[in-house]
């Protein structure tokens, strides 16, 4: 039935097929090769700049902490100053009102050294947000 040409055919084509079949799956296993490569490499590429952008931060966070530590230490400098102003008198009409200072009682004085050192505070923390930003994003 089948002549020897037809097998030859049919063998021919199953190669053709099998040949075929083969370099797809091969060529599809270095596709996704080359795939999983570009992709660590991207991840690569990814934690390098998340290293730079944390030396970055790190950099910047411990500048704003120096400046608050020294901040901390005006603060403690000033209220050790203040140890020897005179306290509030309930009799005290002019507590202030001289726009120096320098009447102002222990308790005032001290107030008052205290909100301006945290308004200091919140401005470094602040400046350093900024400063983060813009180098980091």
């Amino acid at each position: 039935m089948f002549g020897t040409i037809q097998f030859k055919l049919i063998a021919i084509a199953i190669a053709v097929l099998l040949t075929f079949f083969a370099g797809w799956i091969v060529n599809g296993w270095r596709y996704e090769k080359q795939i999983a490569i570009t992709k660590i490499a991207e991840q690569k590429v990814i934690q390098e700049k998340q290293q730079e952008n944390q030396a970055q931060t790190d950099l910047i966070r411990k500048a704003k902490d120096d400046q608050i530590a020294y901040i901390n230490n005006q603060l403690a400098d000033a209220l050790v100053s203040l140890r020897s102003r005179s306290s509030r008198s309930q009799y005290s009409a002019v507590n202030g009102q001289d726009g120096t200072g320098r009447s102002l009682s222990s308790e005032d004085a001290t107030f008052l050294i205290r909100e301006a050192t945290r308004a200091d505070q919140i401005r470094t923390a602040l400046d350093a947000c900024y400063k983060q930003y813009d180098e980091v994003k």
